[in-house]
């Protein structure tokens, strides 16, 4: 892995602890276009990679019923206006900067939207780079613990892959992941 910026959305709790990385830090009051403008500012060469860590939607609701199977693929919620299907073009400031993109989130790579799972190939081939993305809910920490069980120091840690990882090509193709690689502890 080359060098990483990371884009860290504040609704998923715990601090990432970067090292040398830059981490953007967005919430629900930033739009996605400057999110996106202050990652490729973040760039300090070509091959870079981008981490996004944030939730992934895994549920959806008609009307007031909800359904609770776990089928991911819905999109990401990034900034004030979430990532999906129907808005993914809007990752196209990235083409050209990133070699591979890791979605550090729930089941973007599900396949409730369609078993071709759209939401990473669409991804993958606005932004030009690589899409690497899981099909299942992420277990991680918001923080490491003392003896008390509380909460001593707010570090995000995400561990191994929780469910199918798949690796997203710009033209399409679709290839299953190694789940020992990750951006993030």
């Amino acid at each position: 892995m080359g060098p990483s910026v990371i884009l860290h959305d504040q609704r998923l709790d715990g601090a990432i602890d970067s090292g040398v990385h830059p981490v953007i830090r967005v919430d629900e009051t930033t739009p996605l276009v400057d999110a996106f403008r202050q990652v490729v500012a973040a760039v300090t060469r070509s091959g870079s990679d981008l981490i996004i860590a944030c939730h992934g939607f895994m549920t959806h609701e008609y009307g007031e019923a909800s359904n609770l199977a776990p089928w991911g693929g819905q999109g990401l919620q990034l900034c004030s206006e979430t990532l999906r299907v129907r808005n993914i073009s809007t990752v196209a400031p990235l083409r050209g900067h990133f070699q591979t993109i890791w979605l550090m989130a729930c089941g973007p790579a599900g396949t409730f939207v369609h078993p071709s799972r759209p939401f990473c190939r669409e991804f993958a081939f606005h932004a030009d780079a690589v899409v690497i993305a899981s099909d299942t809910a992420q277990q991680y920490h918001a923080g490491e613990y003392d003896n008390a069980r509380a909460v001593s120091r707010r570090a995000l840690r995400f561990g191994a892959w929780e469910g199918s990882v798949f690796a997203f090509r710009p033209d399409g193709t679709v290839r299953p992941y190694t789940k020992d690689v990750r951006p993030l502890p």
